[in-house]
């Protein structure tokens, strides 16, 4: 795992974000240590802001993790150059390759900058300061993250809550060289065991209205994810009604609003970009001509699946690019990293799967809103067809927003001959440098 010790108070923005790997005999200049820049509200409030910046990083979720999710599927092809890009479409990931190095390190970043928060927020004693609240935020950044690691690297080669692998749990910040030994990994179960814990802490402390931060609404909609993918279905339903009763959100009018505008009557939770903390995720998509490098494109079969009329198609298809990401010159494409409808399609699916005339009527009526929006006639299913319909409708309406991958580990039908290679590979640099103590996972 990534270590990290001073942490850098940037001047614009008061960002904090951690240094090199390994303790350097010279200190950085315009640094200080944790207990010194944590003492203060407004330093546990800089280093909120931080927590948030570590998803920013294009090996997070200002790009990778998300396009990942849809290049090792079928909705994204690899139409550049890059061989480590190449390994992930072709399901042929060696252990070696350094997107996910990188991605494994700038998660286990954001996971240390919130241990650090975790560890000082309760010593903060400051009448305008709510202790839980800010608990409450650095506690659902860290379900977020250990949930993300399950996704791509734990879990087992059928899916996911079958008594599967986890990845090395650290509740507690890396600050000396002691705190870097390496830590075996925890089970899935174990790992989700405390992504249930800082998700229900922070439902219980967080209202907020903020789309940009952590709310109860987002805790509440991503915990009903964690159980869906966990085939908790009744707990997933039930999470899911939570986030639709709060009456707070809604369908945006127009399918590409959602994308073209920012933070929609539909956005639950949404990473924000501007032009001084910009992302590449358009100059990815769009080819040469515009200005892009057209490192990947919308898989021919992605545009298949859609129905003639659907309005959705022009927005996830446009030639070689999506048009979800499309500012190049500003980088300042948002991204979604929860939103309403996969909250209505989580309890459709949920209430499918726990079958009954009942909950098929629900989940039918909530599916097909959804299907309204993208001006398509209503469903009519049962049983498994209805199930099928509605894991149809998630790969169309969550293209290019790193689902579909998930979806299909989730539900066993990746397709690939060997099974282990549904899980990647822990980074071989981590398994290495730990000296056995990370096992690495099976077939690799």
């Amino acid at each position: 795992m990534i270590n990290r010790r001073y942490f850098k108070v940037l001047a614009l923005g008061l960002l904090l974000s951690t240094s090199a790997c390994e303790v350097l005999d010279v200190e950085p200049q315009a640094s200080l240590p944790a207990d010194s820049a944590y003492n203060t509200r407004t330093g546990v409030e800089a280093g909120l802001i931080g927590a948030y910046s570590a998803l920013q990083s294009a090996n997070y979720m200002g790009l990778r993790y998300f396009v990942f999710a849809d290049l090792a599927t079928a909705n994204v092809a690899h139409t550049g150059t890059f061989p480590s890009f190449a390994q992930i479409e072709q399901n042929s990931i060696l252990a070696d390759n350094v997107e996910i190095s990188n991605m494994w390190n700038a998660i286990y970043d954001g996971v240390n900058r919130v241990n650090t928060l975790i560890s000082v927020i309760p010593n903060i004693s400051d009448p305008a300061f709510n202790n839980n609240a800010a608990l409450g935020e650095a506690r659902f950044l860290r379900a977020y993250h250990y949930f993300n690691l399950i996704n791509y690297f734990g879990g087992s080669g059928t899916g996911y809550g079958e008594n599967g692998v986890g990845v090395p749990l650290k509740l507690t910040p890396t600050l000396t060289a002691a705190d870097a030994e390496p830590l075996a990994r925890a089970s899935e179960a174990e790992v989700i065991a405390q992504v249930y814990q800082d998700l229900d802490f922070a439902i219980e402390n967080l209202n907020g209205g903020n789309k940009g931060r952590a709310s109860k609404a987002a805790a509440l909609a991503l915990k009903s994810r964690v159980a869906l993918y966990q085939k908790d279905y009744q707990l997933a339903a039930d999470l899911a009604k939570q986030v639709i009763e709060l009456g707070k959100y809604s369908l945006a009018a127009n399918y590409g609003d959602i994308y073209a505008l920012k933070n929609t009557s539909e956005a639950i939770w949404e990473l924000q970009f501007d032009p001084v903390n910009s992302n590449s995720i358009a100059f990815f998509w769009f080819p040469t001509s515009l200005g892009g490098r057209n490192e990947v494109s919308p898989d021919a079969s992605l545009a298949g699946a859609h129905e003639a009329t659907d309005k959705r198609l022009p927005v996830n298809v446009n030639g070689s690019y999506t048009q979800k990401y499309t500012k190049i010159a500003g980088g300042d494409d948002n991204v979604l990293l929860i939103r309403y409808a996969e909250v209505l399609l989580n309890r459709a699916e949920a209430l499918a799967r726990l079958g009954g005339a009942a909950n098929e009527l629900e989940a039918l009526d909530l599916v097909n809103r959804v299907r309204a929006r993208a001006g398509l006639t209503p469903l009519v299913a049962t049983g498994q067809d209805l199930i099928n319909a509605i894991l149809k409708e998630r790969r169309i309406e969550l293209a290019h927003e790193g689902h579909y991958w998930f979806d299909l580990r989730r539900t066993n039908t990746t397709g690939l001959a060997d099974a282990n290679k549904n899980l990647w590979p822990i980074p071989q640099r981590e398994v290495l440098t730990s000296g056995g103590v990370i096992t690495q996972n099976t077939g690799y």
